[in-house]
């Protein structure tokens, strides 16, 4: 309900608790749908990245998804460290065999575009640039992270295929895979936290 221009602040904060709710069950939904069909994944893929997009040239709130000048050296640094703090955890905590250096070479060259254009995209984008910010604004900028946190570490158990944690290097299952994912959801998110 609008009073001159101010708007009801309680009803606004239903409106993104329900956007978020809405939108998060229809990404699970296509996610769990695509165990069955595989192609679904691909609108699972697509959607994390389009659907954001296009929210913010519609309501033209690209700064509310990230995309802003300001603090842009800070957030590439933030990125750039927790990526590649997340590599060296990986290399100390792996159990596996060190592969060949032309082989770690080949995957770093195939990898590293993959999750730069790809695979972080379309979940950075939705969870972080989309969701975290409806939640923060109906539950608390703290409590939306962490709200938004859960959900990522949960949506990880719908794909089609068994990802593992954001480190790949503990299943899903663990109670340290779970944990790891969630610790890592509330790190990406703190700088939105922090900086938006």
């Amino acid at each position: 309900m609008k009073t001159g221009d101010q708007t009801n602040p309680k009803k606004e904060n239903h409106r993104y608790l329900i956007e978020a709710v809405i939108a998060y069950a229809v990404f699970c939904g296509l996610s769990f749908l695509s165990r069955f069909v595989s192609p679904v994944f691909l609108l699972v893929v697509i959607s994390g990245l389009a659907f954001p997009l296009v929210w913010a040239k519609i309501t033209r709130g690209w700064a509310s998804i990230g995309f802003t000048r300001r603090n842009l050296g800070q957030a590439m640094l933030w990125g750039l460290g927790t990526g590649l703090a997340i590599m060296l955890y990986i290399f100390v905590t792996s159990g596996e065999e060190r592969t060949l250096p032309f082989m770690l070479e080949l995957q770093l060259a195939v990898g590293i575009p993959m999750w730069f254009l790809i695979v972080s995209p379309f979940q950075e984008f939705f969870f972080r640039g989309w969701l975290q910010p409806r939640f923060q604004e109906a539950t608390g900028k703290w409590a939306g992270l962490v709200v938004t946190s859960i959900c990522f570490t949960l949506w990880h158990f719908f794909p089609p295929f068994d990802l593992p944690n954001p480190t790949g290097t503990l299943p899903m299952t663990s109670l340290d895979g779970v944990l790891s994912t969630l610790g890592l959801g509330i790190i990406w998110g703190i700088y939105l936290t922090t900086y938006r």
